[in-house]
């Protein structure tokens, strides 16, 4: 059972459908909750946190967009804001991805097309975790050619259902640590 926490809550779906697609499970208890942003989930995190782990969860995830600053501050800003405080028994993963888990979808473009339909992309970029606001280069790059257009709450857990999750680890190392954590059940708060 995973409990995941994320600055909204397309995020958090976006990462329940990752979990379920990596654990190769569908059924696999995966409930989460999305804040009205990043310091609402600095602010609250640890005692969501807690409250998931007083319903018998053992398996933490907490994601914070690192939004253009430096990954690993963002990390041990998870880790000294939320997962100490909460004082968890269990496995833990601080979720950073480079600018904004946007980078990931960037990172398949193709699987959009299975969500929006009639859009066929190229791959996208080699390195998206370099591009500072895929989230708005998706949705430019929707609003040109197509309606719908892309909406990140709306789509992007859809989105995460086709993405092809080889070449989100080959493109984006922020998904190492979701993708290692879900296949060893070993966290990352060293």
């Amino acid at each position: 059972m995973y409990a995941v926490i994320g600055e909204d809550q397309s995020d958090v779906d976006t990462i329940a459908s990752i979990v379920r697609r990596l654990a190769k499970k569908e059924n696999v208890v995966v409930k989460g909750k999305g804040f009205s942003g990043s310091g609402e989930l600095l602010k609250r995190g640890a005692t969501q946190l807690q409250a998931f782990q007083d319903l018998r969860f053992r398996k933490f995830i907490a994601c914070y967009d690192s939004d253009g600053a430096d990954p690993e501050e963002k990390r041990r800003e998870l880790i000294d804001r939320i997962f100490k405080p909460a004082k968890l028994d269990g496995e833990c993963c601080a979720l950073v991805p480079v600018h904004m888990i946007e980078s990931w979808i960037l990172a398949d473009l193709p699987a959009i097309g299975k969500v929006i339909t009639g859009w066929l992309p190229d791959e996208g970029p080699h390195n998206p975790e370099a591009r500072r606001n895929p989230k708005k280069h998706i949705a430019d790059l929707s609003a040109r050619h197509h309606k719908p257009r892309y909406s990140h709450a709306t789509m992007n857990a859809a989105i995460a259902k086709h993405l092809n999750l080889a070449t989100v680890l080959r493109k984006c190392p922020s998904f190492a640590p979701l993708h290692d954590f879900v296949k060893t059940g070993v966290g990352n708060l060293k």
